[in-house]
């Protein structure tokens, strides 16, 4: 069905479009004269988009690589943990005292 239907309109767009219109010219040549600059235009546009493009993408990729490999040398590498500080001379930074957790208390239960 696919195929017949297909043929079907093929044939009809392939004779509308060697309808004579003058001067031995048929409607194809002169919708092709009309719209060729238009095309040209859009085909001219898409490859400097894709050009930029290509050139953003392989700036992108080289920066994205170190210049230097990554190595770790076994003589350097630690191989002993180190301790951290268990005893902290200050307070914690969300260290509420009795007085505040009371008032963020009160504060949260109003709403």
């Amino acid at each position: 069905m696919f195929l017949i239907r297909f043929i079907f309109y093929f044939t009809l767009s392939f004779a509308i479009l060697c309808i004579p219109v003058g001067n031995g010219r048929h409607l194809f040549d002169k919708l092709y004269a009309i719209i060729t600059p238009y095309a040209d235009k859009a085909v001219l546009t898409t490859k400097q988009k894709f050009t930029t493009t290509k050139r953003y993408s392989k700036k992108l990729y080289s920066n994205s690589e170190p210049f230097e490999k990554d190595e770790i040398k076994t003589k350097l590498s630690g191989l002993q943990k180190k301790t951290i500080e268990s005893k902290r001379q200050t307070k914690p930074d969300d260290y509420y005292t009795d007085e505040e957790r009371e008032r963020l208390r009160k504060v949260l239960s109003n709403d």
